[in-house]
Protein backbone atom coordinates (compact mmCIF):
# COMPACT_ATOMS: atom_id res chain seq x y z
CA UNK A 1 0.00 0.00 0.00
CA UNK A 2 2.75 2.44 0.95
CA UNK A 3 4.68 1.77 -2.27
CA UNK A 4 1.62 2.82 -4.29
CA UNK A 5 1.57 6.30 -2.74
CA UNK A 6 5.31 7.04 -2.55
CA UNK A 7 6.66 9.47 -5.14
CA UNK A 8 9.91 9.07 -7.08
CA UNK A 9 12.98 10.71 -5.57
CA UNK A 10 14.99 13.09 -7.74
CA UNK A 11 14.57 15.74 -10.41
CA UNK A 12 11.16 15.88 -12.09
CA UNK A 13 11.35 17.88 -15.34
CA UNK A 14 7.98 16.45 -16.45
CA UNK A 15 6.34 18.02 -13.40
CA UNK A 16 8.16 21.34 -13.91
CA UNK A 17 6.73 21.52 -17.44
CA UNK A 18 3.10 21.23 -16.31
CA UNK A 19 0.99 24.36 -17.02
CA UNK A 20 0.11 26.42 -13.96
CA UNK A 21 -3.29 28.07 -13.74
CA UNK A 22 -3.02 31.87 -13.88
CA UNK A 23 -6.58 33.21 -14.25
CA UNK A 24 -5.56 36.85 -14.60
CA UNK A 25 -2.02 36.19 -15.76
CA UNK A 26 1.38 37.61 -15.06
CA UNK A 27 2.70 40.77 -16.71
CA UNK A 28 6.21 40.96 -15.22
CA UNK A 29 7.57 38.81 -18.02
CA UNK A 30 6.17 41.23 -20.62
CA UNK A 31 7.81 44.28 -19.05
CA UNK A 32 11.04 42.58 -17.96
CA UNK A 33 11.40 39.63 -20.37
CA UNK A 34 13.51 36.64 -19.51
CA UNK A 35 17.10 36.36 -20.65
CA UNK A 36 18.55 32.87 -20.27
CA UNK A 37 21.94 32.87 -18.52
CA UNK A 38 24.24 29.95 -17.82
CA UNK A 39 25.80 31.21 -14.59
CA UNK A 40 24.29 32.55 -11.37
CA UNK A 41 26.42 35.70 -11.49
CA UNK A 42 28.23 37.66 -14.15
CA UNK A 43 28.53 40.83 -16.22
CA UNK A 44 26.15 42.01 -18.91
CA UNK A 45 26.34 44.80 -21.46
CA UNK A 46 23.51 47.06 -22.56
CA UNK A 47 22.77 50.22 -24.54
CA UNK A 48 21.61 53.61 -23.31
CA UNK A 49 20.01 56.49 -25.20
CA UNK A 50 22.58 58.66 -26.96
CA UNK A 51 21.83 62.32 -26.37
CA UNK A 52 21.01 64.32 -29.50
CA UNK A 53 23.77 66.63 -30.64
CA UNK A 54 23.96 69.30 -33.32
CA UNK A 55 25.21 68.19 -36.69
CA UNK A 56 28.49 69.84 -37.63
CA UNK A 57 28.57 72.77 -40.03
CA UNK A 58 31.41 74.79 -41.58
CA UNK A 59 33.86 71.89 -41.44
CA UNK A 60 37.23 72.88 -42.91
CA UNK A 61 38.19 70.98 -46.05
CA UNK A 62 40.38 68.02 -45.18
CA UNK A 63 39.45 68.10 -41.50
CA UNK A 64 37.88 65.06 -39.82
CA UNK A 65 34.24 65.39 -38.77
CA UNK A 66 33.60 65.62 -35.05
CA UNK A 67 32.71 62.12 -33.85
CA UNK A 68 29.92 61.15 -31.48
CA UNK A 69 31.39 58.29 -29.44
CA UNK A 70 28.97 55.44 -28.78
CA UNK A 71 30.15 53.74 -25.62
CA UNK A 72 28.92 50.50 -24.13
CA UNK A 73 27.44 50.27 -20.64
CA UNK A 74 27.81 47.32 -18.34
CA UNK A 75 26.71 46.07 -14.97
CA UNK A 76 26.75 42.86 -12.95
CA UNK A 77 24.00 40.51 -11.90
CA UNK A 78 23.69 37.95 -9.12
CA UNK A 79 20.77 35.52 -9.26
CA UNK A 80 18.82 34.84 -6.07
CA UNK A 81 16.98 31.64 -5.23
CA UNK A 82 13.19 31.47 -5.07
CA UNK A 83 11.99 28.18 -3.61
CA UNK A 84 8.71 26.70 -2.43
CA UNK A 85 7.85 23.31 -0.95
CA UNK A 86 4.52 21.49 -1.16
CA UNK A 87 3.72 18.43 0.95
CA UNK A 88 1.14 15.76 0.07
CA UNK A 89 0.42 13.34 2.98
CA UNK A 90 0.23 9.74 1.81
CA UNK A 91 -3.35 9.36 2.99
CA UNK A 92 -4.31 12.20 0.62
CA UNK A 93 -2.93 10.51 -2.50
CA UNK A 94 -5.94 8.20 -3.12
CA UNK A 95 -8.35 11.05 -2.33
CA UNK A 96 -6.73 13.29 -4.95
CA UNK A 97 -7.05 10.53 -7.56
CA UNK A 98 -3.88 8.50 -7.33
CA UNK A 99 -0.16 9.11 -7.45
CA UNK A 100 0.00 10.81 -10.86
CA UNK A 101 -2.70 13.36 -10.04
CA UNK A 102 -1.34 14.01 -6.55
CA UNK A 103 2.14 14.61 -7.98
CA UNK A 104 0.76 17.07 -10.51
CA UNK A 105 -1.12 18.84 -7.70
CA UNK A 106 1.93 19.08 -5.45
CA UNK A 107 4.24 20.29 -8.22
CA UNK A 108 1.77 22.88 -9.52
CA UNK A 109 1.30 24.36 -6.04
CA UNK A 110 5.05 24.74 -5.55
CA UNK A 111 5.72 26.12 -9.06
CA UNK A 112 2.82 28.57 -8.85
CA UNK A 113 4.13 29.97 -5.57
CA UNK A 114 7.57 30.47 -7.11
CA UNK A 115 6.01 32.12 -10.16
CA UNK A 116 4.01 34.38 -7.85
CA UNK A 117 7.20 35.36 -6.03
CA UNK A 118 8.91 36.17 -9.34
CA UNK A 119 5.93 38.26 -10.51
CA UNK A 120 5.92 40.17 -7.22
CA UNK A 121 9.64 40.89 -7.52
CA UNK A 122 9.36 42.01 -11.14
CA UNK A 123 6.51 44.40 -10.35
CA UNK A 124 8.45 45.78 -7.39
CA UNK A 125 11.16 46.84 -9.84
CA UNK A 126 8.65 48.17 -12.38
CA UNK A 127 6.47 50.11 -9.91
CA UNK A 128 8.92 51.85 -7.59
CA UNK A 129 7.25 55.23 -7.02
CA UNK A 130 3.99 57.17 -6.88
CA UNK A 131 4.20 58.88 -10.26
CA UNK A 132 2.58 61.98 -11.76
CA UNK A 133 -1.16 62.39 -11.19
CA UNK A 134 -3.29 62.14 -14.35
CA UNK A 135 -6.68 61.76 -12.64
CA UNK A 136 -8.01 65.03 -14.06
CA UNK A 137 -6.74 64.38 -17.63
CA UNK A 138 -6.40 60.64 -18.14
CA UNK A 139 -6.00 60.34 -21.89
CA UNK A 140 -3.68 63.35 -22.27
CA UNK A 141 -1.59 62.11 -19.36
CA UNK A 142 -1.08 58.68 -20.86
CA UNK A 143 -0.36 60.05 -24.34
CA UNK A 144 2.22 62.44 -22.83
CA UNK A 145 3.85 59.51 -21.03
CA UNK A 146 4.04 57.63 -24.33
CA UNK A 147 5.84 60.58 -25.89
CA UNK A 148 8.39 60.59 -23.07
CA UNK A 149 9.53 57.02 -23.76
CA UNK A 150 9.51 57.14 -27.56
CA UNK A 151 13.31 57.08 -27.91
CA UNK A 152 13.59 53.66 -26.31
CA UNK A 153 13.36 50.43 -28.25
CA UNK A 154 10.24 48.24 -28.31
CA UNK A 155 6.49 48.45 -27.96
CA UNK A 156 4.75 51.08 -25.86
CA UNK A 157 2.75 49.36 -23.12
CA UNK A 158 0.26 50.62 -20.56
CA UNK A 159 0.25 48.55 -17.37
CA UNK A 160 -2.16 48.73 -14.45
CA UNK A 161 -3.96 46.53 -11.94
CA UNK A 162 -7.41 45.03 -12.45
CA UNK A 163 -8.70 47.49 -9.84
CA UNK A 164 -7.28 50.49 -11.68
CA UNK A 165 -8.61 49.12 -14.96
CA UNK A 166 -12.15 48.78 -13.60
CA UNK A 167 -11.99 52.35 -12.30
CA UNK A 168 -10.63 53.73 -15.57
CA UNK A 169 -13.40 52.31 -17.75
CA UNK A 170 -16.01 53.97 -15.53
CA UNK A 171 -14.64 57.49 -15.99
CA UNK A 172 -16.69 59.84 -18.12
CA UNK A 173 -13.63 60.76 -20.21
CA UNK A 174 -13.07 57.10 -21.06
CA UNK A 175 -16.73 56.05 -21.32
CA UNK A 176 -17.48 58.76 -23.85
CA UNK A 177 -14.64 57.59 -26.07
CA UNK A 178 -15.64 53.95 -25.68
CA UNK A 179 -19.26 54.63 -26.55
CA UNK A 180 -18.16 56.65 -29.56
CA UNK A 181 -15.83 53.84 -30.64
CA UNK A 182 -18.60 51.25 -30.31
CA UNK A 183 -20.71 53.20 -32.79
CA UNK A 184 -23.53 54.59 -30.68
CA UNK A 185 -23.98 51.94 -28.00
CA UNK A 186 -25.26 53.37 -24.76
CA UNK A 187 -22.87 53.36 -21.79
CA UNK A 188 -24.46 50.39 -20.04
CA UNK A 189 -24.27 48.17 -23.14
CA UNK A 190 -20.71 49.31 -23.90
CA UNK A 191 -19.63 48.55 -20.34
CA UNK A 192 -21.04 45.02 -20.59
CA UNK A 193 -18.73 44.02 -23.44
CA UNK A 194 -15.91 41.53 -22.97
CA UNK A 195 -12.79 42.77 -21.19
CA UNK A 196 -10.61 41.75 -24.14
CA UNK A 197 -12.58 44.11 -26.37
CA UNK A 198 -12.16 46.90 -23.83
CA UNK A 199 -8.41 46.32 -23.82
CA UNK A 200 -8.35 46.65 -27.60
CA UNK A 201 -10.30 49.88 -27.39
CA UNK A 202 -8.03 51.26 -24.68
CA UNK A 203 -5.02 50.50 -26.87
CA UNK A 204 -6.59 52.67 -29.55
CA UNK A 205 -7.68 55.43 -27.18
CA UNK A 206 -4.34 55.67 -25.39
CA UNK A 207 -2.30 55.26 -28.59
CA UNK A 208 -0.26 52.41 -27.09
CA UNK A 209 0.76 49.08 -28.61
CA UNK A 210 -0.27 46.88 -25.66
CA UNK A 211 -2.36 46.99 -22.50
CA UNK A 212 -1.32 44.69 -19.64
CA UNK A 213 -3.58 44.20 -16.62
CA UNK A 214 -1.95 42.78 -13.50
CA UNK A 215 -3.36 40.85 -10.58
CA UNK A 216 -3.75 43.33 -7.72
CA UNK A 217 -2.18 40.95 -5.20
CA UNK A 218 1.23 41.16 -6.89
CA UNK A 219 1.28 44.95 -7.38
CA UNK A 220 3.32 46.82 -4.72
CA UNK A 221 0.80 47.77 -2.03
CA UNK A 222 2.48 51.12 -1.35
CA UNK A 223 1.83 52.12 -4.99
CA UNK A 224 -1.56 50.50 -5.57
CA UNK A 225 -2.81 53.63 -7.40
CA UNK A 226 0.24 53.85 -9.68
CA UNK A 227 0.03 52.78 -13.33
CA UNK A 228 2.94 52.55 -15.77
CA UNK A 229 3.75 53.35 -19.36
CA UNK A 230 6.84 51.36 -20.35
CA UNK A 231 8.69 50.27 -23.46
CA UNK A 232 8.79 46.48 -23.82
CA UNK A 233 11.07 44.65 -26.29
CA UNK A 234 9.72 43.48 -29.61
CA UNK A 235 11.51 40.14 -29.29
CA UNK A 236 11.77 38.79 -25.77
CA UNK A 237 14.17 35.95 -26.51
CA UNK A 238 17.13 37.81 -27.99
CA UNK A 239 19.85 40.17 -26.80
CA UNK A 240 18.48 43.31 -28.46
CA UNK A 241 19.21 45.32 -25.29
CA UNK A 242 22.92 45.08 -26.14
CA UNK A 243 22.48 47.07 -29.36
CA UNK A 244 19.33 49.10 -28.57
CA UNK A 245 18.31 51.03 -25.42
CA UNK A 246 15.60 49.06 -23.59
CA UNK A 247 13.94 49.15 -20.19
CA UNK A 248 15.24 45.94 -18.59
CA UNK A 249 15.26 42.17 -18.45
CA UNK A 250 14.97 39.28 -16.00
CA UNK A 251 18.19 37.26 -15.99
CA UNK A 252 17.22 33.67 -15.18
CA UNK A 253 19.73 30.93 -14.51
CA UNK A 254 18.66 28.26 -16.99
CA UNK A 255 21.61 26.02 -17.76
CA UNK A 256 19.94 22.92 -19.19
CA UNK A 257 17.60 22.11 -22.04
CA UNK A 258 14.48 21.78 -19.88
CA UNK A 259 11.23 23.39 -21.03
CA UNK A 260 11.07 25.92 -18.18
CA UNK A 261 13.54 27.58 -15.80
CA UNK A 262 11.68 26.03 -12.86
CA UNK A 263 13.33 22.98 -11.34
CA UNK A 264 11.11 20.51 -9.51
CA UNK A 265 12.47 17.84 -7.17
CA UNK A 266 10.47 15.28 -5.23
CA UNK A 267 11.13 12.73 -2.52
CA UNK A 268 9.10 10.59 -0.13
CA UNK A 269 9.56 11.49 3.55
CA UNK A 270 9.11 8.45 5.79
CA UNK A 271 9.08 10.54 8.96
CA UNK A 272 6.32 12.87 7.70
CA UNK A 273 4.67 10.04 5.76
CA UNK A 274 4.31 12.46 2.88
CA UNK A 275 5.56 13.20 -0.61
CA UNK A 276 7.59 16.41 -0.85
CA UNK A 277 7.76 18.61 -3.95
CA UNK A 278 10.27 21.46 -4.17
CA UNK A 279 10.16 24.11 -6.93
CA UNK A 280 13.26 26.27 -7.39
CA UNK A 281 14.21 29.14 -9.69
CA UNK A 282 17.17 31.55 -9.75
CA UNK A 283 16.87 35.09 -11.15
CA UNK A 284 18.22 38.63 -11.12
CA UNK A 285 15.84 41.42 -12.24
CA UNK A 286 17.76 44.18 -14.00
CA UNK A 287 16.56 47.68 -14.92
CA UNK A 288 18.82 49.08 -17.63
CA UNK A 289 17.15 52.39 -18.47
CA UNK A 290 14.69 53.84 -15.95
CA UNK A 291 13.80 56.54 -18.49
CA UNK A 292 12.01 53.88 -20.55
CA UNK A 293 9.09 53.95 -18.10
CA UNK A 294 6.81 56.68 -16.75
CA UNK A 295 4.86 56.20 -13.51
CA UNK A 296 1.34 57.65 -13.44
CA UNK A 297 -0.80 58.30 -10.37
CA UNK A 298 -4.50 57.40 -10.70
CA UNK A 299 -6.76 58.35 -7.80
CA UNK A 300 -9.02 55.30 -7.87
CA UNK A 301 -10.76 56.37 -4.68
CA UNK A 302 -12.06 59.53 -6.33
CA UNK A 303 -15.15 60.23 -8.39
CA UNK A 304 -16.24 57.94 -11.22
CA UNK A 305 -17.96 60.70 -13.13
Amino acid sequence: MIDSVRCTAGGRPELAALPVNAPIGYIGGHCLPVVRVFAKAGTYYYSTVIADSAAQTSRAPGAAPTAETIAESSSTFAAVERIDRAKVPWEMVPLIGGLDKSEARGARVAVRNVQNALETAQLAVLVDGAGTSITSAIVDGIIDACNQVQRYNGKTSFCCTIGQYRWLIQQTEIKNLLVRTFGGLDAVRAMSLDKTVFKMMLQTIFAVDEVHIANDQFWPYAYRTTAVVVKTPEAADDLSFVSEPEYGRTMIYWPGDQATPFEVNSFPDDDLRSNIYDAIEWDSIEQFNSGAKVLLQINTSGSTT
